[in-house]
């Protein structure tokens, strides 16, 4: 048996197939990211989860995951699942690679995601060219989920919302300005606790302060992830992401500005992944 696994920092999608390529079933567990897992944490959340049924019978896992940009951080996951799937063989790899295997299609790309954090790279059919180093959460990660919470955040406890957004706010969350800063600095995963507020936002995108915020971010990203490859122009542009689905209709019009050509917008790139995996 084998698995392919694509994980951003909120979820992690296990596609268990056979070996000839075919899903038998996709298992869900909270995401795992390097920078905020931990041995224990991961240990427990696969033993809690549907895929302990199986856990001996699995042979492979290729792995592809937010924050695995090196052996060393690949290791924080990969000894936790190699003490669990005792008898697989464990491949992991940057959530970039998934990326680009669930969209390209012949022709050099930049390949972008937007989800809980965010990311690029420029894929010219042979080779990944990464932008600038991905700053996390804290100094990078623009247009992603937790981007934009941080915003709506701010602006709340700053009283800088309009009246009625702040009563439907505290109607969404009972968490008050005092709890929000408390959590963001002492949570294992702030980044998800931001992301979380994303929805509000989308909910109300109809409201001007919040599709000011998503156009501008957006354009944010255009200029610093996207532009900052030479003769961006020239390539079509994928993106990855629950966050890039939700606001792909600023990314279209955002791209239409810029003179680029959007080729693709995908929440999951999980069964294209086994599509590419199994077509070798």
């Amino acid at each position: 048996m084998i698995i392919i696994a694509d994980s951003g920092s909120t979820k992690c999608a296990w596609a268990q197939c056979s070996t000839n390529g075919e899903i038998l079933k996709i298992h869900e567990t909270v995401g795992f990211n390097p920078k905020y897992t931990s041995h224990n944490s991961l240990l427990t959340e696969l033993e809690n989860s549907s895929l302990s049924a199986i856990r001996n019978q699995v042979k492979e896992i290729h792995f592809y995951g937010a924050g695995c940009s090196s052996n060393e951080k690949n290791n924080v996951l990969q000894l936790p699942m190699q003490e669990f799937f005792l008898n697989a063989q464990i491949n992991i790899m940057h959530d970039l690679e998934a990326a680009i295997k669930a969209t390209f299609k012949g022709v050099p790309i930049i390949s972008c995601i937007l989800g809980t954090g965010s990311n690029s790279c420029l894929y010219d059919g042979e080779n990944i060219i990464e932008n600038s180093p991905s700053l996390g959460y804290i100094l990078g990660d623009e247009a992603s989920g937790n981007y934009f919470g941080k915003q709506l955040i701010n602006l709340y406890v700053n009283k800088k919302l309009p009246v009625y957004l702040v009563s439907k706010l505290e109607k969404w969350t009972k968490d008050k300005p005092i709890d929000m800063i408390e959590k963001i600095y002492s949570l294992e995963k702030p980044n998800l606790y931001l992301a979380a507020f994303f929805k509000f936002m989308y909910e109300n995108k109809q409201e001007e302060i919040f599709d000011n915020i998503f156009k501008e971010g957006i354009k944010h990203f255009f200029n610093l992830h996207i532009k900052c490859f030479e003769y961006y122009k020239n390539y079509q542009l994928t993106f990855v992401g629950s966050v890039a689905l939700y606001l792909s209709e600023y990314i279209y019009e955002i791209a239409e500005k810029e003179e680029i050509k959007v080729q693709e917008i995908i929440q999951s790139p999980i069964e294209s992944l086994v599509t590419e995996h199994f077509s070798k």
